[in-house]
């Protein structure tokens, strides 16, 4: 977990807290917004904003987030676009992926491979989150033997891993797949509301903040520039 302080001492030390969001569709949510990646930001920003008052400039300026997120991208893609990542020298490095690696035949040995070769190459520190659950039962079954994988190295690597698989299973998934694509149901990308619940787990998880994501979710919906969580 890294604390608010230790963020606002990074902004005051370095001027900057760059966070490189890294992984395939779950993390680029180009296509709904606002997504888990931009609410980090903003609830990050919020909280430091509060702390540092008429000085807000420090940690609006100072936070900086990075959409490395590819469509249809597999753990070897990522591996392959590591030196990008390592441009613009982020100060932590936040994942979610995985599922695509079961689509393209990459073995879960291969899987786990390829995350750690990339934990190994990117320079920072680095969480990995699982992909999140879907509505298709026999996806999450396939899908689930590569968390599981990931899980075996956990500890042995120091892998800070966050299982989303398994938290998952206590939201209303029933609410979050409403997209539709080319008239038929999106079974795996999660909506608005989805998004703010993957936003919940890792603003909790990594930063240790509390986030409700239902009323950030009606908030926005009622137009609220700023809305509260």
């Amino acid at each position: 977990m890294v604390s608010l302080k230790e963020i606002s001492d990074l902004v005051e030390r370095k001027k900057k807290f760059w966070i490189a969001f890294v992984g395939d569709s779950k993390t680029s949510c180009e296509w709904v917004h606002p997504n888990w990646r931009e609410i980090v930001e903003y609830v990050l920003k919020e909280e430091l904003e509060r702390e540092y008052g008429e000085n807000w400039r420090i940690p609006s300026w100072g936070i900086r987030c990075y959409n490395f997120g590819y469509d249809g991208a597999t753990t070897k893609d990522i591996l392959d676009k590591v030196s990008d990542i390592n441009l613009v020298h982020p100060d932590m490095l936040i994942s979610i992926m995985g599922s695509n690696d079961v689509k393209f035949g990459i073995s879960p040995e291969k899987h786990v491979a390829n995350i750690e070769e990339i934990i190994n190459k990117v320079k920072t520190n680095v969480v990995w989150c699982t992909s999140t659950l879907s509505i298709n039962e026999e996806r999450n079954k396939v899908y689930g033997t590569y968390a599981d994988a990931l899980l075996e190295i956990q500890e042995k690597k120091g892998l800070r891993l966050i299982n989303m698989l398994k938290i998952f299973k206590r939201f209303p998934l029933e609410k979050f797949f409403t997209f539709k694509e080319k008239g038929a149901p999106d079974s795996t990308h999660p909506n608005q509301l989805g998004n703010a619940y993957i936003a919940k787990v890792v603003l909790k998880e990594v930063f240790g903040v509390e986030f409700n994501p239902e009323r950030f979710w009606k908030e926005t919906l009622q137009g609220e520039k700023y809305p509260q969580y």
